[in-house]
């Protein structure tokens, strides 16, 4: 394609006024575009990301010298609590996330994101659970439990108010990370630009494509750990107490299922930006599909490795070994793309400019990294070295030096095109050479210091350890770190005023994001890109078969659709053109619902009860406004002649349709939800004597059997309503539908009745605690989908001969979660009934 699109100045107009970005106070609260939400994620992370810098100069300082009283010990465990926090949490992943938000449509060919209200909700929750966390400043109960919150020390009865905030702020990033991850996954799958097939598509889109799926279970199993530790902490449930039958491993098992992941999610599109970098400055990719299949690997073998970190724990020797060949698989995949990375390099002579030399920094600092994380992943090393200074530094060279470096060198490479324009190559240099200095000195001596002996998570040590030298080393270089942070802060304000015009493609790249002006318009691109190779911008090869239609459907948005926002939706594997995909505009509504969400939560933690139901009232009004089809958008879309003109329609049904594949991410979130306490009841139920525990009898089979069979029943009724409305029959899509609604009924009331009934209390024991989790689970799960159903209903008698638009869309939707809530429906009274009886 070529590199500078011709534009009719009145269309360019008309279209910029469709795509405009709000400003002002409060109308900047309503923006839902993926590039200033994009930017406003960034700079947020990134000013954490400073203060979690400072929280770690004042640890340094008070590490400087032995037995310094710099720091009390109580303000040292804060602040370092607060300093992986924020570095794990508020900084690295949404970081990460924001860069992909800004740069994934630009790589694609696509005009916003597939959810853009739904990026909005993100960013407000991300941006209210950092103020939640550090809130705790001004109440003076700052966490204190680490950032891994172990049991049982983040319990109520070692730890303050100050893990509530630190639950509370956690569960909000949480939820921003997973809308994170089903927004980059559907944008990726649905709005590749045409021709662009997953063969075309480049690294760092493949590695966020990856990050997307890893997103929704991760971040899923970390929040029901953290809902399962704030019901200890403020409910009295026992799911983590030994002495009442809960286990202090289950969360050290959920967390870390979790946690090793998040070393991939933030390593893995790390990786993406090195790739995009080594191309450009090569002008070449070797070993694209090994560095695809790289980046698979390791999203998949991630998740097999959360027993890496828990070698000292005492768990069987058998099973360990098997968490070291994970381990090892993953060194491996790594190393792979290492290889390709050099063998690009190789005899290319790339310009060392600052985005290569952070870059050549990131593959020395990683691959250091990688080798000690090959150590530890030995168990009888492991046990050797493990809670010392070693692991603190095998920790920082993979997260700092495989994720720090990188984003360095993407912000050198990507913020040309971001701001328009570039930065001082020479202050790069400067900021670089501190940057690499500082860090090596500051972590590779902690090797040395942590086969010494000196332990992690101290305030201070003894002078016989004789590793005063040493501490001071790691304490100038921290001191040198940050000084190559401030350097590329001035670098970047200085740019802002003063750089020199970057133009639409400084580098020289190779992908559609250096098609558009810097900064690119608010609608992106002015048409839908035909892309023809993995370098679009270098290689301009046919399209076999196709094309022709391609090419139409592409110069029928050139310019527009004018009334509304929309861009093209493709095929999930090809990228064939399938529909043009109707985008909403600015909206409070994700405000209002993060806002809502957030007055419930600190209203609970506060005590006041009323607060926390009004503020649970405006999030759930404003999900249902939210979700409810607006008739005069339907309208508009439907009289749209673009579709016509383009052969492409406006309403998709089925895997055509962005609304069916965000209902299966929805259906993969809820399936971890309920996987993480399936693996909780069996875990405590593994360890347990007596099943159930105490006094407490097993459970009667009859009346949540005859529950069972009418929700099962309810879900033959839902088939035959459809399978009727697929018919036009009027009188049996009533039928049908009222019969579901009347069997999920029965069911809800029964689901009531039995939870009425339970002869014990939640604060019991383990078993107790479980068995109403599971109860409440299917309770809110059955009446949302009854929700669903009642408005499916609705629709049906005003909309039953609209068989093939939106009201078959709502349909499939409604009976995707229907279908789902039935299957989960079965397995939890199979679990909490059944189970007792035969296991």
């Amino acid at each position: 394609m070529d590199h500078i699109e011709e534009r009719d100045p009145e269309l360019h107009a008309a279209l910029a006024e469709t795509w405009y970005s709000p400003t002002g106070f409060p109308a900047w609260c309503s923006e839902v575009n993926n590039r200033p939400l994009g930017v406003r994620f960034m700079v947020t992370s990134f000013a954490f990301f400073l203060i979690g810098g400072i929280l770690t100069l004042l640890m340094r300082i008070q590490l400087m010298v032995p037995n310094n009283t710099f720091l009390s010990p109580q303000t040292f465990n804060q602040l370092f609590t607060m300093h992986g926090s924020t570095m794990m949490y508020l900084f690295a992943v949404p970081f990460l996330e924001g860069l992909a938000l800004y740069m994934l449509p630009q790589m694609i060919g696509s005009r916003d994101v597939a959810y853009p209200r739904l990026t909005a909700l993100g960013y407000w929750c991300y941006l209210f659970g950092g103020l939640v966390f550090y809130a705790s400043f001004l109440v003076g109960e700052v966490p204190d439990a680490g950032w891994f919150a172990y049991t049982p020390l983040s319990g109520r009865a070692y730890s303050g108010l100050g893990l509530d905030f630190w639950a509370l702020g956690l569960a909000l990033v949480e939820i921003a990370g997973i809308v994170a991850g089903l927004e980059i996954l559907v944008t990726v799958l649905k709005f590749r630009c045409p021709g662009m097939s997953l063969g075309r598509m480049p690294p760092f889109v493949w590695s966020m494509l990856v990050v997307g799926v890893m997103s929704l279970f991760a971040f899923t199993t970390l929040l029901v750990a953290t809902l399962l530790l704030e019901l200890d902490r403020a409910a009295g449930t026992q799911f983590f107490n030994p002495h009442r039958g809960g286990s202090s491993l289950l969360w050290q098992h959920l967390f870390w299922f979790f946690g090793h992941p998040e070393v991939y999610i933030i390593f893995l599109p790390a990786t993406g930006i090195v790739s995009a970098i080594v191309t450009t400055f090569s002008r070449r990719l070797l070993g694209y599909v090994l560095i695809v299949m790289g980046m698979i690997v390791m999203g998949f073998v991630s998740f097999g490795l959360w027993v890496h970190h828990m070698y000292a724990t005492g768990l069987p020797e058998l099973s360990m070994h098997f968490f070291a060949a994970a381990s090892l698989m993953v060194a491996i995949a790594s190393g792979v793309q290492i290889f390709a990375w050099i063998a690009t390099l190789w005899g290319r002579r790339p310009p060392l400019n600052t985005p290569i030399l952070f870059t050549i920094g990131f593959v020395v600092i990683f691959v250091l990294g990688g080798m000690t994380g090959v150590m530890v992943a030995v168990v009888p090393f492991d046990w050797q070295v493990h809670d010392t200074y070693f692991i603190v530094a095998h920790l920082h060279y993979v997260l700092i030096g495989g994720v720090v470096f990188p984003i360095m060198a993407g912000l050198y490479y990507w913020l040309p095109k971001i701001t328009g324009r570039m930065l001082n190559p020479k202050l790069g240099y400067w900021g670089f050479g501190l940057t690499f200095i500082g860090f090596n000195l500051t972590f590779f001596i902690m090797h040395v210091m942590g086969l010494f002996g000196m332990p992690r998570r101290v305030y201070t040590y003894p002078a016989e350890l004789g590793l005063e030298i040493h501490n001071q080393l790691a304490t100038v270089g921290a001191f040198m770190l940050a000084a190559g942070f401030l350097v590329f802060l001035w670098d970047f304000y200085r740019s802002l005023h003063h750089g020199e015009p970057a133009g639409r493609d400084p580098w020289g790249g190779d992908t559609l994001e250096w098609t558009t002006e810097s900064p690119p318009p608010t609608y992106g691109f002015y048409g839908a890109p035909i892309v023809r190779s993995r370098h679009p911008l270098w290689y301009a090869q046919s399209v076999p078969g196709g094309e022709e239609f391609a090419e139409r459907a592409a110069e029928e948005v050139r310019g527009g659709p004018i009334p509304f926002r929309a861009t093209l939706a493709t095929d999930v594997i090809t990228g064939k053109p399938l529909s043009i995909q109707y985008l909403p505009g600015p909206s409070y509504v994700s405000l209002y619902v993060a806002a809502g969400f957030v007055v419930a939560l600190v209203a609970i933690l506060m005590k006041l009860y009323l607060v926390a139901v009004a503020g649970a009232v405006v999030a759930v009004g404003g999900l249902i406004y939210w979700l409810y089809p607006k008739q005069e958008v339907l309208q508009m879309l439907r009289s749209s002649e673009v579709g016509r003109r383009a052969g492409l329609p406006i309403f998709t049904t089925g895997t055509r349709s962005t609304a069916w594949w965000g209902t299966v991410c929805l259906l993969i979130i809820l399936s971890t939800c309920l996987g993480a306490m399936l693996y909780a009841y069996f875990y405590i139920r593994l360890y347990s004597d007596q099943w159930p525990q105490g006094t407490i009898q097993p459970p009667d089979l009859a009346l949540p059997g005859v529950a069972c069979v009418l929700l099962v029943l309810s879900s033959g009724s839902f088939l035959w309503a459809g399978r009727s409305f697929r018919r036009g029959n009027p009188t049996a899509i009533q039928a049908g539908f009222s019969a579901t609604l009347l069997l999920g009924t029965a069911f809800l009331a029964a689901q009531t009745y039995l939870i009425s009934q339970i002869g014990f209390s939640h604060q019991e024991n383990a078993y107790a605690s479980l068995f109403y989790l599971f109860m409440c689970y299917l309770w809110l799960q059955v009446l949302v989908g009854l929700v669903l159903l009642a408005a499916a209903q609705i629709r049906v008698w005003q909309e039953h001969q609209d068989r093939e638009g939106f009201m078959k869309l709502h349909l499939q939707v409604t009976g995707l979660y229907w279908h789902f809530t039935v299957i989960a429906g079965v397995i939890v009274c199979a679990t909490l009934y059944l189970s007792p009886h035969v296991l």
